[in-house]
């Protein structure tokens, strides 16, 4: 089951944890067994965007077993998983909270100094969503990326990289962002036969050069080096994915109805498949997104009132709500101009 999650096979992922091994644990009655199955119950969950159902076992069915045995650990990252989840939500203050009060702590008591760089590096994630990006930055060089190095991490200290990169990105530094993931990210994953994270390296470097204009290396990269390894893996939600970014190449440069196709039958269909209702909306999104600049503003505001609006609500993510609730108000003033 594990190694269908990590390969993107949730729904057969599920049914074992479900149907072949919960049950074991419940009739031998090993609450410490159950709440960990409970848990990788709710992280597949977690990813298929039912984020509703994660964070009640997480809350209801996990926590409250680490708390009776007394085990600080995994209290600490069943609290961090809690607040992954109110992090995506757009419940960022109260996601901060969690880690700087909840987690952090306990990992600096166990003197566990790679749990405590991990938990920096999640605090410094939600600083970077908030804006507060200098601060993230400091965390990462900091407090999280020493850490790797000490401990001889490469992976990990590979990932703070990445991580570093993102920032620089988003400070308008693309030139060094892209430097870091060709210098310092891309070589570690290679040496270490990680075609995986290779390939997710290689999306990085593909979306900076897209947000530079180099669309045809970008466009490139993406079609020829990153989705087919998805492909080989089975790794259907990556491939969607980047079957997504490769639309959204074609949406820039105005090959609108490839653009469509894409997402309406390359990347909509699997997040359906794997019961991903973030994505889905995402998808949709980007559907409606590519109707309204076809001046096909009716469809555009049906698929945004019906299809999407309404799941980042249920989601609890106001982020996303503000959003498509911006553009569903583009549409009424266009329709509005138009009428005068």
């Amino acid at each position: 089951a594990d190694i269908l999650q990590a390969r993107g096979q949730f729904d057969e992922a599920i049914r074992i944890y479900q149907e072949e091994v919960l049950p074991i644990f419940q009739k031998l009655g090993d609450v410490r067994s159950v709440a960990v199955i409970q848990g990788k119950i709710a992280d597949i969950l977690q990813a298929r965007g039912q984020l509703t159902e994660a964070l009640r076992i997480y809350r209801e069915e996990e926590l409250p077993v680490y708390q009776k045995l007394g085990d600080l650990r995994e209290l600490a990252v069943s609290q961090s998983k809690i607040a992954g989840i109110l992090q995506v939500r757009g419940q960022l203050d109260e996601a901060l909270r969690i880690h700087q009060e909840e987690v952090l702590p306990i990992f600096q008591k166990l003197g566990d100094v790679r749990l405590v760089a991990i938990a920096q590096g999640q605090i410094a994630g939600i600083l970077q969503v908030r804006g507060q990006l200098d601060e993230a930055l400091r965390i990462h060089r900091e407090e999280e990326l020493p850490v790797y190095q000490k401990l001889g991490d490469v992976y990990s200290v590979a990932v703070a990289q990445g991580q570093i990169a993102e920032i620089l990105q988003a400070r308008g530094q693309p030139d060094e962002a892209l430097r870091i993931y060709q210098k310092d990210v891309l070589p570690i994953f290679q040496k270490l036969g990680d075609v995986y994270s290779v390939a997710v390296a290689l999306g990085k470097i593909a979306d900076i050069l897209q947000a530079s204009g180099q669309l045809d290396e970008a466009m490139h990269i993406l079609q020829e080096e990153e989705l087919p390894v998805y492909q080989k893996l089975g790794d259907v939600r990556s491939v969607a994915v980047a079957q997504g970014k490769i639309a959204g190449i074609l949406q820039v440069r105005g090959q609108l109805d490839e653009a469509l196709r894409i997402y309406q039958e390359e990347v909509l269909p699997i997040f359906q498949k794997l019961g991903d209702v973030r994505s889905v909306a995402i998808a949709q999104g980007k559907i409606a997104d590519i109707r309204q600049v076809r001046g096909q503003l009716d469809e555009a505001m049906c698929i945004y009132q019906e299809d999407v609006l309404p799941i980042f609500q249920k989601l609890g993510d106001v982020r996303s709500v503000a959003i498509i609730q911006d553009r569903i108000a583009d549409i009424l003033k266009a329709q509005s101009s138009s009428d005068e």
